[in-house]
């Protein structure tokens, strides 16, 4: 099956050369990738083309948007242009580890499957203040996919990296936030089924300070509240039942970072559902976490 890789990038310069050669090996001179640059105005779209002209035996292409129009309309640039049989997407800041596109890829050999999801890891230091909470908050979401996908339930993609069938996905209205959150909720509308594979691993830089932490887990709480009420993946009751055990997992020495992090991650939530609430534009809503890149 010929593999067409996506990624979306806005302002990427600084690690954009990384993401591209975690995919480098992954890859053959049969299938593609292409990169969206929407409304970039660092050194992004320059950064691409040095890649280019480093690996001219691959076929790569540089799309650029003049304005940022969001990660939707990147995505569907990608799946009207891919000539591939299957489509993967990561983000311009990530590092797709090794062999991650082929374990996505062999789900496919079911006609029935329609996306398949990779687990993200987080790169965060034991110093930082959220390190404790980012482990936590990533390890159990694996266990989530983990029983959704036994229960055959699981649908909420992870935008980190994914992956679709060519035709499985309709093209996505304009989106402020959960992009893969409605990706999912598409592809299973279309009739197919999603699956999760936690040997396809991607890793992720966390923020590194109160800041950025807001910021990125605001804008996609935001999304969750724009999503159709039945079709919300995450809500904050559901994810403080499992706090008081995994609380007492932490060492108790790190015990007044887990609840600093908690009031914060709170505060994300209400901040999130303001943003949806007062309906902010994207530029309101998405800002980026300088800290992850």
């Amino acid at each position: 099956m010929k593999v067409t890789v996506g990624i979306p990038a806005y302002n990427e310069g600084k690690s954009i050369g990384l993401t591209l050669g975690s995919i480098l090996y992954q890859i053959t001179e049969f299938d593609e990738v292409i990169v969206v640059s929407s409304g970039s105005t660092d050194n992004t779209e320059e950064e691409v083309m040095s890649f280019i002209k480093a690996n001219p035996e691959l076929d790569i292409k540089l799309i650029v948007e003049k304005k940022t129009n969001g990660k939707a309309s990147a995505i569907n640039i990608i799946n009207e242009m891919a000539k591939g049989d299957i489509i993967v997407q990561t983000d311009a800041d990530c590092v797709v580890c090794t062999d991650a596109i082929e374990n996505l890829a062999k789900h496919f050999d079911n006609a029935k499957v329609g996306a398949v999801s990779g687990y993200p890891l987080p790169v965060i230091g034991k110093e930082n203040v959220f390190y404790d909470w980012t482990k936590m908050s990533y390890r159990k979401m694996h266990e989530i996919r983990l029983k959704e996908n036994e229960a055959g339930t699981f649908w909420h993609l992870s935008g980190y990296l994914l992956a679709w069938r060519k035709g499985a996905l309709p093209e996505l209205p304009f989106i402020k936030g959960a992009v893969d959150a409605w990706m999912g909720k598409l592809i299973i509308e279309n009739n197919y089924s999603i699956e999760y594979e936690p040997d396809a691993n991607v890793m992720v830089t966390a923020p590194k300070n109160i800041k950025d932490f807001i910021t990125q887990k605001a804008r996609v709480r935001a999304g969750y509240y724009l999503l159709p009420k039945d079709g919300m993946p995450r809500t904050v009751k559901r994810e403080l039942l499992f706090l008081p055990k995994e609380f007492m997992c932490t060492p108790f020495w790190r015990w007044h970072k887990f609840i600093i992090s908690g009031l914060v991650y709170g505060y994300t939530w209400y901040k999130g559902k303001k943003m949806a609430q007062q309906n902010k534009s994207l530029e309101e809503i998405w800002k980026v976490p300088m800290s992850t890149k």
